[in-house]
């Protein structure tokens, strides 16, 4: 894995996974016999979310609900899903998560598919900001065909980045939280979950746009806001780092071969879906509210609970 700073956490357990194995395999988090389990995965029509949303229901899941903003990706995906566990009761809906009416028929429906039974819901929509085409590389100085934006000035994308990033995932808590603390909502999970990323620790914008980086240190803290707002209607929440994953938003961030992202993008598409798995099996309230990295090994953070708990950890502070 890339060398970055300590306090990123990167390390933050001596071991750490680029794919799901032993206690993330999916197979090896199904709920308890005769138990409904129902998810909500946003942005599931390609990458982190589609592979999530494989992770569920090859982890037994009853229920699943699939959104993003193309009906045929969405489909495909259901038939995917479907081969996986022919059991499994799907809710398959468009969605676009900047539009708070959308958002808000999506909960309505997922209200009246799972008679008010929801366990996870899982904020994944998300993109970067779009690239500048035949420029010249800032650090490098050379002519390059592609590149992504870099400082305050060339991010062009800004406010499509922060509306789908941000202020998406603020809609999908606004018009879910109130199904999974419901009275009548008969889960013992309760866990609502961002999916954030390492950029959110980033100071400097010539790695990852500055859009994305904002959008995704403000998704930390919302998680962390709503942990302790709705710590007593029994919400859990986490921000997951879902590792550096070749889809369909990355897979043209390297310009050439053996470049930094080309080192960097290596890890498995299926450990960020098997580590929500291990991660929503039970409550896990002393995480919840904080920053969590999907390649972190589970084993070891398990054995650190006391220490982050009594020392707040995994939380964002400024240096005084």
């Amino acid at each position: 894995m890339a060398a970055f700073p300590d306090h990123f956490g990167v390390t933050f357990t001596s071991t750490t996974h680029e794919r799901a194995e032993g206690p993330t395999l999916p197979e090896n988090n199904k709920p308890a016999s005769g138990h409904r389990f129902n998810v909500v995965v946003t942005g599931a029509g390609k990458g982190i979310g589609h592979a999530i949303s494989i992770a569920y229901a090859k982890a037994g899941a009853t229920g699943l609900c699939i959104s993003s903003r193309t009906q045929s990706d969405l489909d495909k995906l259901a038939s995917e899903l479907q081969s996986i566990n022919p059991e499994l009761k799907i809710v398959n809906q468009t969605c676009d998560t900047t539009q708070p009416e959308d958002v808000q028929r999506l909960a309505q429906t997922v209200n009246s598919a799972f008679n008010g039974h929801v366990d996870v819901v899982i904020a994944n929509a998300g993109i970067i900001s779009k690239y500048i085409t035949d420029s010249t590389d800032p650090k490098t100085g050379k002519q390059v065909a592609r590149r992504l934006p870099v400082g305050i000035i060339e991010d062009e994308d800004f406010a499509r980045v922060a509306n789908i990033n941000y202020l998406g995932s603020y809609y999908t808590a606004k018009y879910f939280t109130p199904l999974l603390i419901a009275k009548d909502n008969p889960s013992k999970i309760k866990v609502f979950i961002v999916i954030t990323s390492l950029a959110g620790h980033f100071p400097i914008s010539d790695f990852t746009p500055i859009a994305y980086n904002v959008s995704k240190i403000a998704n930390n803290r919302m998680i962390e806001m709503m942990a302790n707002d709705h710590r007593e209607d029994g919400l859990v929440a986490y921000a997951v780092h879902p590792g550096e994953v070749v889809t369909p938003q990355t897979q043209g961030h390297s310009t050439e071969k053996d470049d930094a992202w080309e080192k960097l993008l290596q890890t498995d598409i299926s450990l960020p879906g098997g580590f929500c798995t291990w991660l929503t099996k039970e409550r896990r309230e002393w995480l919840s509210g904080r920053y969590v990295s999907v390649h972190w090994d589970v084993d070891e953070l398990e054995a650190r609970k006391d220490e982050i708990v009594e020392g707040d950890k995994l939380k964002f502070r400024m240096v005084v």
